[in-house]
């Protein structure tokens, strides 16, 4: 197989891979800071674990915590208490919950390290007095460090992860589901939000097997790809180089290059609103300089909303508009006739001129 039918090949079997697009959850949408998001965890958790809360979820999370832990505790809803941060010898705990015969102290760990004072945390649970001390990490991921699993084993601190934790939950859960409580979609956001944390790709895992797979092909394609591009690129810029030369001096006007492929000019008018042109090169199969495309440009939609009709008027050639970001681009019909090329933007310098009435093109 030589290197086209290798390259084809894999793009074949990219073409059957399934689409599959990963949806962000409310909580990535808020871009939540990754430093505070323990305590944004806890305070969630909190809510959650209270069973007299809004979320008429009843003790979902706590019975579903103590069957994790295969613990038999008897309890009353309205006799449970969770507090957050609590206060032990300068340090805080980050969740407790407690109730007649017993109290538990959760140490929630998302993205740092284990290196809080469990031994402190022991002490202040203990003195509770409760007949069932639990004392628990939370973590995203399972912790395997000695040091870690050392200290929780000194302190007598169970670890599970949130995996764990919530696979009982959603195992659970039909039993608890009340008629329609938007606290029900917030939780399943936060459940998702986590367990996407705890993926190391976010994506199909077929597209995962086959770009891990073909990672050798693939970059070999995409170099050769890169390597068209640059040499396309190249031609281009050379051309537009040229243009800039010739059609300052038939215009008078000094035009600009942006990125040394994007030939322009624009004119202000007496209120500071800007309109311009740009153009470049477009390839074909068979010519890098195959077509030249030339747009009528607004750097921002109110400018351009003064102009709008009389620019579709007077450029009435136009192939269609497009706006986005704040800006407007009238398209114009491509040129695929080099000899006509500097005519075309002379005649749009001056119809543009003449439309926007104010100073020379900069």
């Amino acid at each position: 197989m030589n290197v086209d039918e290798a390259f084809d090949a894999l793009l074949d079997e990219f073409s059957m891979l399934p689409r599959h697009k990963q949806e962000p959850t409310f909580l990535e949408i808020c871009k939540y800071p990754r430093r505070r998001f323990e305590e944004i965890c806890s305070r969630i958790l909190g809510f959650y674990f209270d069973p007299t809360k809004e979320h008429r979820l009843s003790d979902l999370f706590l019975s579903s915590l103590l069957e994790l832990l295969k613990k038999d505790i008897p309890y009353r809803n309205d006799d449970v208490t969770v507090a957050e941060e609590v206060y032990a010898d300068g340090k805080r705990i980050d969740l407790v919950i407690y109730g007649h015969s017993f109290v538990i102290g959760i140490e929630n760990k998302i993205t740092a390290p284990l290196y809080n004072p469990l031994g402190t945390y022991k002490k202040k649970l203990e003195e509770y007095g409760k007949e069932k001390t639990i004392k628990i990490v939370l973590s995203l991921r399972p912790i395997k460090g000695s040091d870690e699993k050392g200290l929780m084993e000194k302190n007598e601190f169970v670890a599970i992860t949130y995996s764990e934790f919530f696979a009982i939950i959603k195992r659970n859960i039909a039993n608890y589901v009340p008629p329609g409580t938007q606290y029900l979609t917030h939780l399943f956001d936060f459940m998702a939000t986590l367990e996407n944390m705890n993926n190391a790709f976010r994506m199909d895992q077929g597209a995962v097997n086959f770009f891990y797979d073909k990672s050798d092909t693939i970059d070999r394609l995409i170099g050769a790809y890169n390597e068209y591009k640059n040499h396309i690129l190249s031609i281009q810029k050379e051309e537009i180089a040229e243009l800039k030369e010739i059609i300052s001096k038939r215009t008078g006007s000094e035009w600009w290059v942006w990125a040394g492929w994007d030939l322009g000019c624009s004119f202000v008018d007496e209120n500071n609103r800007n309109i311009g042109i740009e153009s470049w090169f477009k390839e074909t199969r068979t010519n890098p300089l195959g077509e030249f495309r030339i747009c009528i440009t607004a750097w921002n939609l109110n400018d351009w909303s003064e102009y709008e009709q009389l620019l579709k008027k007077k450029f009435s050639n136009y192939k269609n508009l497009e706006e986005r970001q704040n800006r407007a681009f009238l398209h114009l019909y491509p040129i695929d006739d080099p000899t006509l090329i500097i005519e075309n933007l002379v005649e749009c310098f001056d119809l543009l001129k003449g439309i926007i009435g104010g100073e020379k093109a900069k």
